[in-house]
C-alpha cells in the first residue's frame, strides 16, 4: 500500500523516560515534552536525509501508540494533517489540549477490549502523572465538542458500528469505528476493507479536504 500510494512510513520507539510507567509520554505539559520534541526532530532528520519534498504528515497509533497519537493531536496540530487510534484512549482531564488547527480524528476499538475498556473509565495504575482515562463515548464527546461538529451519520454493518460526526470547525471530521464484540488484537480488515486500507482512505481524505480549501 505504502509503495502503491507513495506514503512514507517512519516508525519511531519511545523509552521509559523518568516516572513514565510506560514508553510514551501521555497527558503532556510543558514540562513533559520530550516526545514531542523526539517526534518534531524525527520529521526534520527524515527531510533533512531524503531527496523529496513532504507532503501531509498523518500520525497512527495501536494501543499504546493510539494514545500518544491524541497527543500529537493536542501538541501537534500545526506539523499533523489527520490522526488514527485503534485501541487508546486519552486522558479525562488533559493538562494541555489546545491545537492551532484543528485535525481530522480516527478512532478505532473493540467493545470487548479487555485491556483499553470500551464503556469504561478507568485509572493508570502507578503512573500518576497520566490519571484516569476516557471510555470511549466520552473520547469521542471530547473531540466533537471541541471541533464543535455540527451533523453526524451512522451505519451498522455486520459486527462494526460506524459514526461520522461532520461539519466540525476548519473542515475537520471525527470518525468512530466500534468493532462488537472485538477484543485488544489489530483486525486484519473491517467490513471486508484491509484496515491499513480503510485507515489510509480516511487519512487521504482530508489530505483532499485540504487542498480543495
Amino acid at each position: 500500500l505504502a509503495a502503491k500510494e507513495g506514503i512514507i512510513i517512519a516508525i519511531p520507539q519511545g523509552k521509559i523516560f523518568f516516572d513514565n510507567e510506560s514508553a510514551w509520554q501521555l497527558n503532556t505539559d510543558l514540562k513533559t515534552m520530550q516526545d514531542i520534541k523526539f517526534i518534531d526532530a524525527m520529521l526534520k532528520d527524515i527531510r533533512l536525509k531524503n531527496e523529496f519534498e513532504f507532503g501531509d504528515v498523518y500520525g497512527v497509533g495501536y494501543s499504546l501508540g493510539s494514545m500518544f497519537a491524541y497527543e500529537i493531536a493536542c501538541q501537534m496540530s500545526e506539523t499533523f494533517s489527520a490522526i488514527a487510534s485503534f485501541a487508546g484512549t486519552m486522558p479525562v482531564q488533559p493538562k494541555a489540549c489546545n491545537p492551532e488547527q484543528n485535525i481530522s480524528i480516527m478512532h478505532i476499538h473493540g467493545t470487548d477490549d479487555p485491556i483499553i475498556q470500551y464503556d469504561k473509565s478507568w485509572q493508570w495504575k502507578a503512573w500518576d502523572s497520566v490519571g484516569a482515562m476516557q471510555d470511549v463515548a466520552s473520547l469521542i464527546e471530547y473531540w466533537i465538542e471541541k471541533f464543535n461538529c455540527g451533523n453526524s451519520d451512522q451505519t451498522e454493518i455486520e459486527s462494526t458500528l460506524h459514526k461520522t460526526y461532520f461539519d466540525c470547525e476548519q473542515g475537520a471530521k471525527v470518525e468512530h469505528y466500534a468493532l462488537i464484540d472485538w477484543d485488544h488484537e489489530w483486525p486484519n480488515n473491517i467490513n471486508e476493507i484491509l484496515t491499513p486500507l480503510l485507515i489510509w482512505q480516511f487519512l487521504d481524505q482530508s489530505r483532499k479536504r485540504k487542498t480543495n480549501e
